[in-house]
């Protein structure tokens, strides 16, 4: 087998700190999707939490920009997500890898560890944050309480932020791109903070 890929780790004390200030708005847009999480017939999934969430979406959303930068297909494309709180003696985790393992030469075409060095990262976490923002299907698909298989999304379809079956381990479900970018609600997105600054530098507005 060959491959390569890229892992990212977020700050343990910045998801935490986020978790914690926006815990009830998380709790109203987040509750539904658990409480579907424990009434579905798919064992497989992991708890649904916001942490889990906001690195599933992310991971998501780098796969369908890295597959127009680093030369492999989307469905090429594969990602595994670390998330725990911590708790005791227990680490929390909070990372995503993107990875490519094939059984012929296509997994070691180099282009994931290109797009793993900083100056080309930045601009394709950016350019994903961005895409996040907006999809064509808004402000349905925003808006939308339920979507997806059971009901397991909320805003997320196939405009913006689902990818090959192959690519996904939880069947393109517990995404939320509310939970990147904020919503209408008072839910600052975990990455609100980068968006307000990326909104302000297309605009031309300087940042005090």
């Amino acid at each position: 087998v060959f491959g390569e890929g890229i892992f990212l780790s977020l700050r343990q004390q910045a998801i935490s700190d986020w978790e914690s200030a926006f815990s009830a708005p998380l709790a109203a847009r987040i509750g539904a999707m658990q409480d579907r999480r424990r009434r579905s017939n798919l064992a497989f999934l992991p708890t649904c939490t916001p942490r889990f969430v906001v690195l599933h979406t992310l991971a998501h959303m780098l796969i369908r920009q890295l597959s127009f930068e680093c030369g492999y297909a989307s469905s090429s494309l594969r990602e595994r997500i670390f998330a725990a709180e911590a708790s005791g003696e227990v680490a929390g985790m909070a990372g995503i890898l993107i990875y490519t393992a094939e059984g012929d030469s296509e997994g070691s075409l180099g282009g994931l560890v290109r797009e793993g060095q900083p100056e080309r990262l930045f601009p394709t976490l950016l350019t994903a944050i961005q895409n996040a923002r907006w999809c064509s299907a808004d402000p349905i698909c925003r808006e939308l309480s339920a979507q997806g298989l059971q009901g397991l999304n909320r805003a997320a379809c196939h405009a913006c932020a689902l990818v090959s079956e192959t690519s996904c381990i939880c069947a393109n479900v517990l995404l939320d791109r509310a939970v990147l970018v904020g919503d209408d609600c008072g839910l600052t997105g975990f990455l609100g903070v980068a968006c307000a600054a990326l909104q302000q530098s297309l605009s031309g507005v300087k940042t005090p």
